[in-house]
């Protein structure tokens, strides 16, 4: 897929080559140089938080500006009146045997503030990958050709 695809029957949005080689490289080393264990076995995290904690905040400085165009498209894509705010930042590493069952991002009561969620995935599959993919509970993957 070369450009921007819309799945009317629910709204998502998938931009393929958002990120150039270099931004998921760049992030890939940060992750690699700085993650720790996950929320899950197996899973491997690297925060906007754990880098400000662990004296690592030169690697915020990638973060931030891409963070910033995912926000913007999102908000261009649903027509956002006003600017979100962002709860959450973050790399997620999936281990071989990483699983998660199916869920939402505001499947807690403390979360039920949230209303959106961007993926942005740093690899492809297929070339990088051949494990698990993710799925939508309505059947719908988010692998493209």
């Amino acid at each position: 897929m070369s450009e921007v695809e819309f799945e009317p029957q629910s709204p998502r949005l998938f931009i393929p080559n958002f990120l150039s080689l270099n931004e998921c490289r760049e992030l890939e080393f940060i992750h690699k140089s700085s993650s720790t264990v996950g929320y899950r076995p197996i899973v491997f995290s690297t925060t906007l938080s754990h880098l400000i904690a662990t004296n690592s905040s030169h690697f915020i400085i990638p973060f931030i500006p891409i963070r910033e165009r995912l926000k913007d498209k999102l908000e261009e894509f649903f027509k956002c009146e006003y600017e979100l705010f962002i709860e959450f930042t973050g790399l997620i590493s999936w281990s071989r045997g990483a699983s998660i069952g199916w869920h939402s991002d505001d499947n807690r009561p403390y979360l039920k503030q949230r209303h959106f969620s961007e993926v942005c995935y740093l690899n492809t599959y297929g070339p990088d990958f051949s494990g698990g993919l993710f799925h939508f509970q309505d059947g719908c993957s988010d692998v493209h050709s």
